[in-house]
């Protein structure tokens, strides 16, 4: 079969080559994959950059990880969907058995794997998963929206964590594809007005944050994005800020634009950051992280695209077949793409 391979640690060494169809273990199910997204994720494993929580990567490594397919074959002695059920696929699995797992939050799992990272992904003819993993989609939900199931569970995360009310002021701070699925979530959940921030080279995803139903969508320095958040909230601040660029200053700038008791989210993986510790303490703000998501979470991103409060199509700029997946990686870094999909056997 035809994947998208890290065959070293480094810069690059990222080939689109053949491997081996992968034989299903007991528990798990092969997946033909009918699309699988692009995520950053993969450009900070091409430059060397990602660090996992709990593990190195294991090279060659196949990656990506937000896909969707039909079901192939069972591993020997696996209940499971038969063969044909068409499947989207959670990223995340854990141990079922430590602390953080028995309680549902296998997110947290200490000894978690992840498709693409700790485990062959997606970006791949097929791949194979635990059926724990799979997630049996209605016939109204697409092959593509499927793919996005993924990072929407994460935004279905960040609400069940912040629960924001109707009516209140918020800015997401990075307009890529998981800031814009924050966009359309926080719009169908009533919170206005909001504000998307980018940086210099965003203009196209900020253009789309528009005709998605920001309120406004800049380029901002973290001066100007002070200004733009107290105009807009006339003087108090944000009740809520998401931070999905990952970077040091968008962390600062989230904690600086927010309001008194507002909420704070952080997404992005931004690693070394210095904070001005006061603004949290004098603003009393709450601020948390949002890791991934488990499987209620999953149930909601699929009920936001069957009931259209979602349309994560709109977010597709290129679709391409896996033999341009090294384009797909400069397409990235240059900013000229929102979501890359790849259609595996095209």
């Amino acid at each position: 079969m035809q994947a998208f391979i890290k065959t070293a640690p480094g810069v690059g060494n990222m080939v689109v080559a053949e491997a081996p169809v992968p034989a299903p273990q007991p528990g798990e199910a092969l997946v033909r994959i009918k699309n699988s997204g692009m995520c950053g994720t993969e450009l900070l494993v091409h430059d060397d950059v990602y660090r996992g929580r709990n593990r190195p990567l294991l090279f060659p490594l196949i990656v990506g990880h937000e896909a969707s397919g039909e079901v192939v074959e069972l591993g020997p002695g696996t209940d499971g969907p038969t063969p044909g059920t068409r499947v989207g696929i959670e990223g995340v699995s854990g141990c079922g058995r430590c602390f953080h797992c028995i309680r549902g939050n296998y997110n947290l799992c200490p000894d978690w794997h992840h498709i693409g990272l700790t485990r062959p992904g997606s970006h791949a003819e097929f791949v194979a998963v635990p059926t724990s993993s799979l997630l049996r989609l209605p016939d109204d939900v697409s092959f593509e929206n499927a793919a996005f199931l993924e990072p929407l569970a994460t935004v279905v995360h960040t609400l069940d964590r912040t629960r924001p009310t109707p009516g209140q002021p918020a800015a997401i701070i990075g307009p890529g594809p998981l800031g814009l699925l924050h966009l359309q979530v926080l719009r169908s959940a009533g919170l206005c007005p909001i504000l998307v921030l980018g940086r210099r080279g965003d203009e196209t995803r900020l253009e789309l944050a528009r005709a998605l139903g920001a309120d406004a969508a800049i380029v901002a320095d973290q001066q100007e994005a002070r200004e733009q958040a107290a105009r807009f909230t006339d003087g108090i601040g944000m009740a809520l800020v998401i931070e999905t660029a990952g970077t040091p200053e968008a962390v600062q700038t989230a904690l600086d634009i927010a309001g008194g008791k507002g909420t704070v989210a952080t997404l992005g993986l931004a690693r070394t950051t210095e904070i001005d510790a006061l603004t949290v303490m004098r603003k009393d703000l709450t601020w948390m992280g949002v890791v991934a998501s488990v499987r209620r979470h999953y149930a909601e991103a699929i009920r936001l695209v069957r009931t259209g409060k979602v349309h994560p199509e709109r977010l597709i700029t290129h679709r391409m077949p896996l033999a341009e997946g090294l384009s797909g990686v400069s397409l990235m870094r240059d900013c000229k793409a929102v979501k890359i999909m790849f259609i595996p056997g095209a």
